[in-house]
């Protein structure tokens, strides 16, 4: 059966991932966007998992993922057969070898397992550019929060929409609803370190962040946002900071995996164990559920010493 592009965009919406909980398993989006680089690149199809994909998936999931001591890229490489997106092949069955945990990574090297995506689907992505692009919307819109859509591109080698020609998806209604009532109820101002700059009236570099990811269930209420600075964002949603209860409030918290030489870091260090901004109104504060969320799916390490920082 000949494939249509609309086809390839439902299944790419339909990926099945594993579930336990609240938990994030952005396995097969990150390893999709990988393949959607190399074709873009023009790279061959098929990519050996040992020596082409077990590391470079495992430095995504480390950056990207769910903070987690294990790492396994040999989830998605074998599991993503079953969204009918993914081939792979071996120099042997690797079904009937199977464990009960699934094919193993140790399988996957030994019998020199190679996969991309299904050849009449790669045939149709070299021949559709925008097709590629299109994907990769979909991928980073549905599992990963907007300040990390640039990072993703640049670790997969993903061409950004400008570097294409073409025009960066514009902002829906709901996210400038969103914007307006996070930044009105912190009084437009970060709540880490008061950045306020404006041209001309008008705010730059000041974003509503969502502290549950709203590709993971976080609705669009003040009660899920913060005001912060592009840098205190990117730093937010990459685990690098973090929020702990506090009277009255919350505090910001530094993980230990963080670390630089630069005054920006000592900056953010000068801000670890110091109350953030409270919101113009004691309803608007942060739900605890939501910090508990960003405290176990995105915060890494743990905690600095809040006396020896």
């Amino acid at each position: 059966m000949n494939t249509t592009r609309e086809d390839f965009l439902r299944r790419i919406d339909d990926i099945k991932l594993w579930r336990r909980g609240n938990d994030r398993a952005p396995h097969k989006p990150l390893l999709l966007l990988f393949a959607l680089g190399r074709v873009q690149r023009g790279e061959k199809r098929l990519a050996r998992y040992g020596n082409e994909v077990a590391e470079d998936l495992k430095k995504l999931l480390r950056r990207f993922g769910r903070p987690r001591s294990v790492l396994h890229p040999e989830a998605p490489f074998a599991r993503l057969r079953g969204d009918d997106l993914w081939e792979v092949i071996a120099d042997t069955d690797l079904d009937r070898i199977r464990g009960k945990g699934g094919i193993s990574h140790r399988q996957l090297v030994d019998h020199a397992a190679a996969g991309g995506f299904k050849e009449a689907d790669q045939r149709m992505l070299l021949a559709d550019p925008e097709l590629i692009e299109q994907a990769a919307r979909k991928l980073l819109g549905k599992h990963f929060p907007p300040s990390l859509h640039d990072s993703i591109r640049d670790a997969v080698r993903l061409a950004r929409p400008v570097e294409q020609g073409l025009q960066p998806k514009a902002p829906t209604t709901r996210d400038r609803s969103f914007r307006h009532a996070v930044l009105r109820a912190y009084e437009r101002r970060c709540v880490v370190c008061g950045f306020d700059v404006r041209l001309n009236d008008e705010l730059v570099a000041l974003e509503a962040a969502h502290i549950r990811w709203h590709s993971h269930g976080g609705p669009d209420q003040v009660r899920n946002g913060l005001a912060l600075c592009i840098l205190h964002h990117q730093t937010f949603d990459r685990g690098a900071i973090g929020l702990e209860r506090a009277t009255k409030g919350y505090r910001l918290v530094v993980s230990d995996e963080a670390n630089g030489q630069s005054p920006a870091f000592h900056q953010l260090l000068d801000c670890h164990g110091k109350r953030i901004r409270n919101p113009q109104s004691a309803r608007q504060r942060p739900d605890p559920n939501f910090v508990d969320w960003h405290r176990k799916q995105v915060f890494r390490g743990t905690p600095r010493d809040l006396e020896n920082p």
